[in-house]
């Protein structure tokens, strides 16, 4: 088995995954090919190097207006003409799914170099594809109801949900800052965007939090307090040892492990990052208190609570 090395990550802003997200008018391809070249600016890798491709997707690519394999696509007219190319579903998870396919081909199955990643565009989507994509096929009851429900259950409470999300928003203005070196301006027609549209463009506050009115089937979540649709694209370029040093890549990290966990009743969905991190320290044979800080990514404030 090979080390997985992160040798360079870019992102695009977000767009707000409405009718007014100003990457509207951009297929979920050409947002991806425009954080491709910026990825492969940064990293100084040609295209034709890369080997592997996998693309997470929920919903864009998986439309009525997109063609035959659209990974293939994006690979082909990113310049990759070399790559093997797929996509990868796992619901919200896709993105990481994706990234986590691009390590194995490197440390299981003799790639060198792989990008793994995620595209999905919203505001391209009918509304009734993107409830359908949020609605659990088993019980027919939307995700949100789902979290509520198990929430609940766990004692967390409206007051809990606002407070959390009021931190969340307060980190995701610092975050367009820390990590701008990895993100890309995109280029839209007559525009450019270079920032979140959901975290500039709209003030949230307290009491704005307090004032919200509750989702349809819950009693603690609402439009505000749980996460918005969204337009965005992000890619890894992923290495081997033998690569970054054929390449003169700048590695950032090393891929320690990877896990996934599932239970068999739907709305505990929000709790199965505990149990998928608990696999991935233990297959990293790591304990908790080696980890400097846990990223923690779900729609609603239930699943990083419960993880707190």
């Amino acid at each position: 088995m090979k080390d997985v090395l992160v040798a360079g990550m870019m992102r695009s802003p977000i767009g707000t995954g409405t009718q007014k997200s100003l990457l509207k008018s951009l297929t979920p391809q050409n947002l991806s090919l425009q954080v491709l070249s910026a990825l492969f600016r940064q990293t100084k890798v040609f295209p034709e190097n890369v080997e592997v491709l996998r693309v997470g997707s929920v919903v864009s690519l998986k439309s009525n207006d997109i063609g035959q394999a659209p990974s293939r696509e994006i690979a082909l007219r990113a310049g990759m003409v070399n790559a093997s190319a797929n996509i990868a579903e796992k619901a919200c998870s896709s993105g990481l799914r994706a990234i986590w396919e691009a390590a194995a081909a490197i440390k299981y199955e003799g790639a060198e170099l792989a990008i793994g990643g995620g595209v999905d565009m919203m505001s391209n989507v009918p509304e009734e594809i993107n409830i359908k994509a949020l609605t659990c096929p088993i019980t027919n009851k939307m995700m949100a109801e789902l979290s509520d429900l198990k929430s609940r259950e766990l004692g967390f409470t409206r007051r809990d949900y606002d407070i959390y999300a009021m931190e969340s928003y307060e980190r995701a203005k610092r975050h367009q800052f820390d990590y701008l070196p990895f993100w890309t301006d995109i280029i839209v027609p007559e525009n450019i965007l270079t920032f979140d549209q959901n975290v500039t463009l709209h003030e949230v506050t307290m009491e704005k939090l307090q004032r919200s009115k509750l989702l349809d089937g819950c009693q603690i979540t609402t439009g505000t307090n749980s996460s918005k649709y969204g337009d965005a694209a992000a890619f890894l370029m992923l290495a081997s040892r033998k690569a970054a040093r054929k390449y003169d890549l700048k590695p950032l990290a090393k891929i320690l492990g990877y896990a996934e966990h599932s239970g068999d009743d739907p709305k505990n969905f929000i709790l199965e990052p505990v149990c998928a991190v608990r696999k991935a320290l233990d297959a990293a044979k790591l304990s908790r208190s080696q980890i400097g800080s846990f990223w923690v990514n779900e729609a609603f404030p239930g699943s990083p609570l419960n993880f707190i």
